[in-house]
């Protein structure tokens, strides 16, 4: 392994694209061939690798959500309001159910479980990425909008849910 931190993270940039190119040619996603050569990374590569790459990952994961941010048109969105809201209130009550679940199962109070399942709503990120993915290859032309509004939905409400959970009436 090199002592230098450049060429690692030259090294790791050149596998991506070796990788990515080759799950390219094979018709599967560049993005999930590099996901697999980062789990294929470990011990002291992986752990210098994170550390080089945290500024370089913080960056383009940024410009990943504006550029799926411009691919919504903000037109398509009502007129996928109604599915996009279904689908938020299928997440929510699916995640706090799977919160309450899980701190139950834990011995934590009412009050904790309560908490814990607040805090899982406002997670939606990974949809955004599916779903660029997914835009990416050309699949429903409505998956950008509606999972645009999801999130958005999901982390404001998710965001305050969670905020406010010592104040809501079941916690008396």
């Amino acid at each position: 392994m090199t002592r230098s931190p450049d060429l690692l993270v030259l090294t790791i940039f050149g596998l991506v694209l070796i990788v990515s190119g080759g799950a390219e040619q094979a018709r599967i996603s560049g993005a999930v061939g590099a996901f697999l050569l980062g789990i294929l990374l470990s011990g002291t590569i992986a752990e210098r690798a994170r550390e080089l790459m945290a500024p370089v990952r913080d960056v383009f994961a940024a410009l990943f959500f504006v550029s799926f941010g411009i691919a919504v048109d903000p037109a398509d969105i009502p007129s996928v309001a109604l599915p996009a809201l279904i689908l938020v209130l299928c997440g929510i009550a699916t995640k706090m159910l799977t919160g309450w679940y899980g701190a139950r199962r834990m011995g934590v109070g009412p009050k904790a479980r309560m908490r814990s399942a607040l805090t899982l709503i406002p997670r939606g990120e990974f949809s955004i990425m599916i779903a660029g993915l997914g835009v990416a290859a050309g699949s429903e032309a409505d998956l950008g909008p509606i999972t645009a509004v999801y999130v958005l939905v999901i982390s404001t409400a998710g965001t305050l849910l969670a905020k406010y959970v010592g104040r809501t009436p079941v916690q008396r």
